[in-house]
């Protein structure tokens, strides 16, 4: 036994002669008297003579609740009558006004609403994003001294409506005229997210038409009309025609056109051996320039 495990043995021992000589001397029983063990020493002399040390100790209740589903999502549900459409989403904004006549809760029914707005597809759509702010109470959050604007009047409420127009910008959506006035008499002029809309306005105005090939925002799904897009953007010559030329099926004899076959989509010419994948009849109107993509 070295040392270290002698000198707290008996720190020990002397703790539990103390506790029972102070127990004598009281007239107290030995079985009430108190036997204190040292911290440090795993089995004492004490703590041999008990089995307590052989269980394992109780498992800690979890602390809090149990996790509940996300406040408002029963408007969600009640307004969804089958469908997930812009009107549905609608009715269910208009629902919390109706029932919830101080809007009590509207920041996380606000949030909830973002979440869901890819889902009823009205992520893109101006009339929805000003909805949800119109949901803010009036004339509450604007800062009335010099010191609340310094020191973020109410942080929490405009964290939320910077949130609304971040999402604005992510999916393009240029706010208006409707938009300022809301902001103006939620949070005021001299307010966080009326810097984010005044930015806004600023950038979107200046990279409207930055891109010189724009692109559609919502692409077809068809690979020909894909083909197509990607040769009119990748044709210097602007008055180039697509010609579409679907591949006839070997195991036909009448020459239709089998839709599994591959499609031949060109524009132009080229020299590079394209005409081989194409049909007898387009070979000859070819063109020295050509560019074709295979779908």
């Amino acid at each position: 036994m070295s040392w270290a495990q002698a000198i707290l043995l008996a720190r020990g021992l002397s703790w539990g002669w103390g506790g029972i000589c102070g127990a004598a001397l009281t007239g107290a029983p030995f079985s009430q008297a108190p036997l204190w063990a040292p911290r440090g020493l795993h089995r004492s002399a004490i703590a041999c003579n008990s089995d307590s040390w052989l269980v394992p100790p109780s498992p800690e209740p979890p602390k809090g609740p149990p996790k509940a589903l996300a406040p408002h999502e029963e408007l969600f549900t009640q307004a969804l009558g089958g469908t997930r459409d812009k009107a549905n989403f609608v009715r269910a904004v208009q629902n919390f006004g109706q029932h919830n006549v101080y809007k009590r809760g509207h920041v996380d029914f606000i949030y909830l609403a973002l979440r869901k707005m890819r889902e009823y597809g009205v992520e893109r759509d101006l009339a929805v994003y000003n909805l949800l702010l119109d949901v803010f109470p009036k004339e509450v959050f604007r800062p009335r001294s010099i010191f609340q604007t310094m020191f973020i009047h109410y942080p929490r409420q405009q964290e939320c409506g910077i949130a609304v127009l971040e999402q604005m910008e992510s999916h393009g959506v240029m706010p208006n005229k409707e938009t300022e006035f809301l902001l103006l008499q939620i949070f005021g002029r001299k307010s966080y997210p009326m810097l984010k809309f005044i930015r806004m306005k600023l950038w979107f105005s200046r990279f409207k038409n930055i891109n010189p090939f724009p692109v559609p925002r919502d692409l077809p799904q068809d690979p020909v009309d894909l083909a197509k897009l990607g040769l009119r953007h990748m044709e210097p010559n602007l008055n180039a025609t697509v010609t579409i030329y679907q591949m006839p099926s070997s195991k036909d004899s009448t020459g239709a056109a089998d839709p599994t076959e591959p499609h031949i989509v060109g524009s132009g010419g080229n020299s590079g051996g394209m005409e081989s994948l194409l049909p007898n009849a387009a070979r000859p109107g070819l063109r020295k320039e050509w560019l074709g993509l295979r779908v």
